[in-house]
């Protein structure tokens, strides 16, 4: 481990830092209890208690931030969730806490080789976001159709697996709602919203495990010898065998009208009998009629129990759609504009290549406010904290040099991206002006020149400020 304070590296064992003489004790139980917790999320994902494993690498990371091991592993198991984005800003920030970590280059290096899957990555959030926009706006087919998308995209991530479910509960189809949680289950046994989700259609899962054995069964007569496809880039942890097989139960609706029918149906029946028959019958004959009308009362009023029944069982289902919608209006994902999230990523990727000047370039197209989710903030702050200053400095000098030239109209949009990135840039600013007052635009040079002046004071460029503003006045 290093040192806190000094950041010598020294024995784990240690009490005293040899160099600066800090007590390392409580530091050293810090990192044990960080170990402890990393070792727990370890044990979690082996048995693909993801969101588990979550849980206990994030307060592995609250410990002790610079865990590379649990940074590492918190990235593997996000992207066994189909959460790609999470997974690499962890492994970038993996990277910088530690330069040499083999572990996280080899998992970056594993994604982005494989350019298509990259794509197909991006695609599917887009699709996902765009979904989550269409669900809150009450077009839930919209939604559902742009999901439906994203499973063959993305067939590991979670979050599509429960938005699905939860629209399909909305729309009343149990029976596909269970299938999508029998999906989001098998990546991710432990997860508290899918098995919230699971009990509200207990009786969508009755059927399971016949099927279940019928299919077993099928695969004793007929063994299938075909693998299913998997992914390119796998995460190297242990995963259990499925959990759930997909349903086929589906739930009818309530309909009264057979009930009225069977009523209505019955009520004329006797009515026939009693005006035609009866007169000309035998007393034997008219008994059995009437305790055929006492059979057909008694129906009746099974029947109206029955639909009292069924009245309350559809109010108390109308009640759970109202919460369930409620729960789909609330629902809160890391989901942000199309733009915002093309812009994000791209950088991302183009940082993690050491294409850091074209990074910053799209990262200042990205409002911070924008980015939702703490890791994703911190990413961000990282990219701008380690691009934006030197950026500035490279299109302040290109706009120096494009003014030179005599385009002013480019060197003023060179000098603005630039001021975008680092306000505090003094030739962005002095050049700006001097571009704006070559196009007459006077008034906007004389802000920029005054700009220089007031907040400045100390720049070297105060003086020919100065004397710019005396040539406008």
């Amino acid at each position: 481990m290093y040192c806190p304070k000094c950041g010598k590296e020294v024995s784990f064992h240690t009490d005293t830092c040899s160099q600066c003489g800090v007590d390392l004790t409580v530091y050293r139980k810090i990192i044990s209890a960080s170990n402890s917790f990393y070792n727990d999320g370890l044990a979690k994902a082996k048995v693909r208690d993801l969101s588990g494993a979550v849980v206990s690498l994030k307060k592995s990371l609250k410990l002790y931030k610079k865990n590379t091991n649990a940074r590492n592993l918190l990235g593997l198991v996000y992207y066994e969730m189909g959460e790609a984005v999470s997974a690499l800003s962890e492994w970038v920030l993996s990277k910088h806490f530690e330069e040499n970590n083999k572990d996280a280059d080899r998992y970056m290096n594993a994604v982005q080789s494989n350019q298509a899957r990259l794509e197909t990555i991006n695609q599917s959030i887009k699709k996902y976001n765009s979904a989550l926009n269409y669900a809150k706006q009450g077009n839930c087919d919209l939604a559902i159709m742009q999901l439906e998308k994203v499973t063959s995209l993305n067939p590991k991530f979670v979050r599509n697996y429960q938005l699905l479910a939860l629209l399909y509960l909305k729309s009343g189809k149990k029976e596909k709602a269970a299938k999508y949680l029998t999906k989001a289950q098998k990546i991710d046994v432990n997860n508290t919203l899918t098995l919230r989700y699971m009990e509200e259609i207990p009786g969508a899962f009755s059927g399971i495990k016949d099927k279940k054995a019928k299919r077993e069964k099928k695969d004793e007569v007929k063994p299938v010898s075909a693998e299913r496809p998997r992914h390119t880039f796998q995460p190297e942890i242990d995963v259990s065998s499925e959990v759930f097989h997909g349903s086929s139960y589906s739930e009818d609706k309530f309909n009264i009208w057979p009930y009225l029918n069977l009523v209505i149906g019955a009520v004329l029946g006797i009515a026939v009998v009693y005006f035609l028959l009866v007169p000309t019958a035998k007393k034997s004959v008219a008994e059995d009629y009437e305790a055929q009308f006492k059979q057909y009362t008694d129906e009746l009023a099974t029947q109206n129990a029955k639909t009292n029944s069924l009245e309350g069982e559809k109010k108390a289902l109308e009640k759970k759609q109202k919460e369930l919608q409620k729960q789909l209006d609330d629902l809160k994902a890391e989901g942000i504009s199309e733009e915002t999230y093309e812009n994000f990523f791209e950088s991302i990727i183009l940082y993690m290549n050491n294409q850091k000047t074209e990074a910053a370039i799209l990262l200042a197209n990205v409002k911070e406010t924008a980015i939702e989710g703490k890791k994703a903030k911190e990413l961000y702050n990282k990219i701008k904290e380690d691009t934006f200053v030197s950026t500035a400095e490279q299109l302040s000098e290109q706009g120096r040099v494009t003014y030179n030239q005599g385009r002013y109209q480019e060197a003023i949009e060179l000098l603005e991206k630039a001021m975008k990135m680092d306000k505090t840039n003094t030739k962005a600013i002095y050049f700006l002006g001097r571009a704006n007052q070559r196009l007459g635009k006077n008034d906007k040079a004389r802000e920029y020149y005054n700009t220089i002046i007031n907040d400045f004071p100390d720049s070297e460029r105060v003086a020919e400020a100065n004397r710019r503003l005396n040539e406008l006045n």
